[in-house]
């Protein structure tokens, strides 16, 4: 990756899970670039690696767990500004789940955080790790494709899903915790500060859950496969999940297909009908108006993710979520009453009016002076930074050198396979049709994966 000279209003905006991200940060990109910013997007993790060589900036952080303290403090010290939302924060399993994951030397590298709503806002307010960093109640960019002015957007792929499956049921799973895509293991993480038997009673407590809930879902695949039958049942894992489990259950039955490609934007809005507990795309159904049903044959007030079952229709065993099925696929699905559209608004901002994605750059265009943000990088921090930095990753490359962490890269690789120059021109090219904005802009490879948005004919 080349030397970039520092640019004043440079906005980095890493995607870790390409499906699941990219279209609504490459949005935000635009968006940005179209009033002046220079917009640079691309996989998290190799911009993370090569972050010395690129322009100091704003850092348009996904997360900010206590996991990603030594990653803040090495962006701090190269002049890089934080700003941040989290993807993770709209749909937990708790709020004291939750805010174990936050730690305030994590926190006081952020500037400005961006929430979903009015709930993610007084969640993180409640936090002890919380000083006082400015909140404003954005959404996501993710919000932005869910939006019924941009549906033209995935178009071509809602037609392509359509002609494959014809009316089909979708089943999203959510089990990573004990799916994982990388064998053995269990995806359970909380700070530091959290004392070890309470670390042990909330991981024995949502690890036992999720396996009951992930053995019964297995075990219902052949009976909803009948019930769809001869329609189809489309099952899309989770990103951080094994496929494996999936296909074995699938095994044996024509109408079962285990499918992970593209974002889930298209297949939620192609979708009879939306089955889930505790998935996001339960969130995103109910934005869009494709019915869902949560199957509950597992309760627990502790561990259960209360956000997307209140947004469907519950069933708390088989029999009944067959027959609700069998009333989709007969008379439609019901939209969300009165109760179910109160929650969405408390917990979802930017569904109507104004673009998530502009809204955050209102917010930082009204709120510029917290971010201390000078274009000029002072010389002697970025050594020091870059030393830091060199320091952090020399032992993951020698252990990427010696094969020591092949199923990680393997992982990293399958939740970020890569882009090419023809899949984001095509991109962009499809945002400036939708919207009618855009002119001019096309995007310019900065090095493998890493994109800037500039001025110029698309090529």
């Amino acid at each position: 990756m080349p030397m970039a000279d520092a640019q004043p209003r440079t906005m980095l905006i890493p995607v870790e899970t390409l499906n699941r991200e990219f279209d609504g940060k490459l949005l935000l990109a635009l968006l940005a670039a179209e009033r002046g910013w220079r917009a640079i997007i691309g996989g998290r993790t190799i911009m993370n690696e090569n972050m010395p060589l690129l322009p100091k900036s704003v850092y348009m952080a996904k997360a900010m767990r206590s996991t990603a303290r030594k990653l803040f403090a090495e962006l701090e010290g190269l002049g890089h500004r934080i700003v941040a939302f989290d993807e993770e924060s709209l749909v937990r399993i708790s709020d004291e789940m939750f805010l174990k994951r936050l730690e305030g030397r994590t926190l006081r590298h952020v500037r400005m955080l961006f929430a979903w709503g009015e709930d993610n806002s007084e969640m993180w307010q409640r936090s002890p790790a919380y000083e006082g960093t400015p909140i404003t109640c954005t959404g996501n960019p993710r919000v932005d494709l869910l939006r019924p002015d941009l549906r033209g957007y995935y178009a071509p792929e809602i037609e392509s899903i359509r002609r494959r499956y014809g009316e089909f049921a979708l089943l999203n799973s959510n089990f990573a915790i004990v799916n994982h895509f990388i064998p053995n293991r269990t995806r359970f993480k909380v700070a530091e500060w959290v004392a070890e038997h309470d670390r042990a009673r909330l991981r024995s407590g949502i690890v036992g859950h999720k396996q009951a809930l992930f053995d019964a879902f297995i075990q219902a695949i052949p009976e909803i496969a009948r019930t769809v039958a001869p329609n189809n049942l489309v099952i899309r894992p989770h990103p951080s999940e094994s496929a494996e489990p999936w296909i074995e259950a699938a095994a044996g039955l024509p109408n079962v297909h285990v499918v992970h490609e593209g974002s889930v934007v298209p297949w939620l809005a192609a979708a009879k009908v939306l089955l889930q507990n505790g998935c996001t795309s339960a969130v995103e159904a109910a934005v869009i108006g494709t019915p869902s049903l949560a199957y509950r044959p597992v309760v627990s007030p502790e561990n259960d993710i209360v956000l997307p079952n209140s947004l469907s229709t519950e069933c708390f065993d088989l029999p009944t979520l067959l027959a609700r099925l069998r009333e989709v696929w007969t008379a439609g699905g019901a939209g969300l009453d009165e109760a179910q559209r109160r929650i969405l608004e408390h917990h979802i901002t930017g569904t109507t009016g104004t673009l998530c994605g502009e809204r955050i750059l209102d917010t930082i265009d009204s709120q510029w002076s917290l971010l201390d943000y000078a274009p000029r990088r002072d010389v002697a921090g970025w050594i020091k930074g870059t030393i830091n930095h060199q320091r952090r990753w020399l032992p993951i490359r020698l252990r990427r050198l010696f094969s020591l962490r092949k199923k990680k890269d393997e992982y990293l690789k399958y939740k970020f396979p890569g882009i090419s120059d023809a899949y984001i021109s095509e991109r962009v090219e499809r945002f400036a049709s939708v919207l009618g904005r855009f002119e001019g802009l096309r995007a310019r490879r900065l090095s493998r994966d890493v994109y800037e948005i500039v001025p110029g004919a698309n090529r």
